[in-house]
């Protein structure tokens, strides 16, 4: 099905030895069921999340924005469009961070759909069960991205949410797609499958990536074998009826 694409290995590695001796981790704060029912309340610091990874997405106490990670750097894309540095004291009710460090990479030159994209990278793993650190950066024909604006209490679910959303449509941009992809396990914990946040090289736009086509980019994975959950100490998390079902 990708005879009409061009795209180079660059290299694919797995290192077995590496991942024996210190497999790479997923730090989580919070469960997806939790944030559906709109558990927006912040429960731990930037400053606190910082030292669990580099690399990673998420949101904000009520839900104000969407979070990006890169390279040590974290950042608020709110629903007017504006992208800014996160202070440590700020809080986060749900986020997935990690120690990024690729273990596997691929040059894909395009134009190549967001599917297209994700089907390569299946190719790639090694199985999908673990979940997987994904950083895609370059040059993309287009990339529909979406903030969520502020919430205030008494809060209503995600859904409700996510219809207030302002979507941004990028054009012609270079940038970083941060994101995981989580296996069908978790269900309920976080989000299965794929899930990427957007922040633009210039640091101008970013946000929750809806869609995208890739023109020339590369794509670096991480697999991750650990993964650990911080559960908030607040009164709504003891008492939300968790599961959803």
């Amino acid at each position: 099905m990708f005879r009409s694409l061009r795209f180079l290995f660059l290299s694919v590695f797995l290192c077995s030895g590496v991942f024996a001796q210190r497999p790479g981790e997923a730090f989580q704060v919070s469960t997806l069921d939790a944030l559906s029912l709109g558990l927006f309340q912040g429960s731990m610091t930037f400053s606190e999340l910082r030292e669990h990874g580099d690399f990673g997405v998420g949101t904000f106490d009520s839900l104000d924005g969407e979070m990006i990670a890169l390279e040590g750097r974290f950042f608020q894309a709110r629903s007017d469009g504006t992208v800014s540095r996160v202070e440590n004291d700020t809080t986060t009710p749900f986020a997935l961070v990690t120690k990024f460090k690729a273990s596997q990479s691929i040059a894909i030159r395009g134009p190549v759909t967001r599917q297209q994209v994700f089907d390569i990278i299946d190719q790639m793993l090694a199985s999908k069960n673990y979940f997987y650190a994904v950083k895609i950066h370059g040059a993309f024909s287009s990339v529909t991205a979406r903030s969520v604006p502020k919430q205030f209490q008494p809060y209503s679910t995600l859904a409700d949410a996510i219809a207030q959303q302002a979507v941004f449509p990028l054009r012609n941009v270079r940038g970083t797609l941060v994101g995981f992809r989580s296996p069908a396990f978790v269900k309920g914990i976080n989000q299965v499958g794929y899930h990427f946040h957007f922040i633009s090289d210039d640091q101008k736009a970013g946000g929750h990536a809806l869609d995208f086509i890739a023109a020339d980019v590369l794509v670096e994975i991480e697999t991750l074998r650990q993964h650990s959950t911080f559960l908030p100490d607040t009164q709504p998390f003891r008492e939300a009826p968790l599961p959803l079902p």
